[in-house]
């Protein structure tokens, strides 16, 4: 795999496997994925998706595109949010259930392991997992690279390379 992409492997790869996990995401299940189309949702939406998951993906208009190609349903940010995604999911989430239990907290550290990352890499050499870079930049670009990054409509990651 590209450099890049094995950059960003490691904390947003991780970070995406721990979030899919730990909410058990899987056949018969529908997720939303906040920041569906940046650099760890990207990664959450494929994952829940490979899991077996009916995931509706919450990004802006030019990336809904990107998201019908890896098997969401996007939809747009803003005002009347809860009612498109409780029309998307058909009355499959049960919000008061959510709202009884709280969320999930793990993180990339539930995942850092060199199982979780050969199961990553699997995933991308047998082309089931993209990771989608948004820009490269050279370190002495850092500046550009988080005005970009402060803008928050990218798909996938922004990568420092040295």
């Amino acid at each position: 795999m590209p450099w890049e992409q094995a950059g960003a492997l490691f904390i947003a790869g991780t970070t995406a496997y721990a979030a899919v996990h730990a909410v058990r995401a899987g056949r018969g299940e529908t997720v939303v994925v906040s920041g569906a189309a940046g650099g760890v949702g990207s990664l959450v939406v494929q994952l829940a998706r490979h899991a077996g998951a009916t995931v509706l993906g919450l990004a802006s208009e030019p990336h809904h595109a990107w998201l019908t190609r890896h098997g969401a349903i996007p939809l747009t940010y803003g005002e009347g949010v809860g009612e498109r995604i409780r029309a998307a999911a058909d009355g499959s989430i049960d919000f008061a259930g959510a709202a009884k239990h709280g969320t999930k907290a793990d993180g990339c550290a539930e995942a850092a392991s060199a199982d979780v990352l050969r199961e990553l890499a699997t995933l991308i050499a047998d082309g089931d997992l993209e990771i989608p870079i948004a820009r490269v930049h050279r370190l002495d670009e850092v500046r550009d690279a988080f005005r970009e990054l402060e803008r928050r409509h990218t798909n996938g990651k922004i990568v420092l390379r040295p």
